[in-house]
C-alpha cells in the first residue's frame, strides 16, 4: 500500500518534498522507497502523537499535505492547494463524519474536526501564530472520535470538506470528492495487520477488511467506481447525532445527569437517587 501511495504522490508532484515517520522494522523496505521515491524518512519508536510533531517541525514549506499511507491520489490536488493560497478557505479536509458501508452506524464521528487522512493548510502561518503547541486540541463533548490534531481544525476556522462516498466493490475503502472531481482513495485500516488483534474498531471486521483490500489491489488503478453511495449526506439530522453521543457515552450521561441536578436545585426540588 505505501509503494502505491507514495506513486500516487509521485504522479502529481515529482519533486516535492514527502517525509515519512515510520515506526517499527522494515528500513530495507523504506530504503528501496527512498531510491525510488526520493523521500525522507526517520524509524522512530514513538506515538503518533509525537511522530506528527516531529513532523511538523522537520516541514520546510509553507504549505503542508498531511496524508495517511493507506491513500491513493486519484487527481492532482493542485486546486484545493489555491483555494488555501488564494484565501478561499484554511484549511482543506475530510470531516469527521463517515457511516460504516451497510448503514452499521458512524465509523468516525466529529463533527467540525477533520482527520489526517487528508489535511492541507498553510503550516508557515500556523506555526508563526500558534506554534506547535497550537496542534493539540481543546476537548468538545459532542464528539466520538477524538484526535491530537483536532486543534488545527479549532484554530482554522474556514473548512472546506470533502465528501466520503462508499463503494460497493471495495468495502470499508472511501472515495473522496471535490464536486464531480475523484481526489482521493482510502483504504480504511491500512494497518490493520499491526493492530492488536480484538481491538474494538477492527473487532469482527478483519475479514471484510482483508477482502476489500484484495479487490483493491487486483483493480487498481482501474478501480471499478460505480454505484457509489454517501458515506454521509445532508438529510443526516446532526443535532440528533450529537444527543446520541452524548446519551451513549458513560462521560456524557454523566455531564447530563449533572446537568439536570444543577436545574433541580434552582428549582428548589430534591434530587431523587439516580441522579
Amino acid at each position: 500500500m505505501m509503494r502505491i501511495h507514495l506513486a500516487s504522490i509521485r504522479r502529481f508532484y515529482p519533486s516535492a518534498p514527502v517525509l515519512i515517520s515510520k515506526k517499527g522494522g522494515d528500513p530495507e523496505e523504506m530504503e528501496a522507497h527512498r531510491a525510488e521515491f526520493g523521500i525522507l524518512y526517520w524509524m522512530e519508536n514513538c506515538g503518533y502523537n509525537e511522530a506528527l510533531l516531529r513532523l511538523l517541525k522537520r516541514c520546510e514549506t509553507e504549505y503542508v499535505c498531511l496524508l495517511d499511507h493507506d491513500t491513493v491520489f486519484l487527481s492532482g490536488p493542485k486546486p484545493l492547494i489555491d483555494g488555501l493560497s488564494e484565501g478561499r478557505y484554511d484549511l482543506v479536509g475530510i470531516e469527521e463524519r463517515i457511516r460504516e458501508p451497510h448503514g452499521r452506524g458512524w465509523l468516525r464521528f466529529a463533527p467540525g474536526y477533520m482527520d489526517a487522512t487528508f489535511l492541507a493548510f498553510n503550516l508557515g502561518s500556523f506555526l508563526r501564530r500558534w506554534g506547535l503547541r497550537g496542534v493539540e486540541w481543546k476537548r468538545t463533548p459532542d464528539v466520538w472520535s477524538r484526535e491530537f490534531h483536532y486543534g488545527i481544525c479549532q484554530k482554522l476556522e474556514r473548512h472546506k470538506y470533502l465528501l466520503p462516498f462508499h463503494t460497493r466493490k471495495y468495502g470499508w475503502g472511501n472515495l473522496l470528492k471535490d464536486g464531480e472531481t475523484h481526489v482521493l482513495w482510502h483504504q480504511w485500516y491500512g494497518s490493520y495487520r499491526k493492530r492488536p488483534l480484538g481491538s474494538d474498531d477492527l473487532r469482527g471486521a478483519v475479514g471484510d477488511l482483508e477482502k476489500a483490500e484484495r479487490a483493491f489491489f487486483a483493480d487498481y488503478p482501474n478501480l471499478d467506481l460505480s454505484c457509489l453511495t454517501p458515506a454521509w449526506g445532508p438529510e443526516c439530522d446532526i443535532e440528533a447525532e450529537r444527543r446520541a453521543v452524548l446519551a451513549a457515552r458513560p462521560g456524557g450521561l454523566l455531564a447530563l445527569r449533572g446537568l439536570a441536578a444543577r436545574l433541580l436545585a434552582r428549582l428548589g426540588l430534591r434530587r431523587g437517587p439516580w441522579t
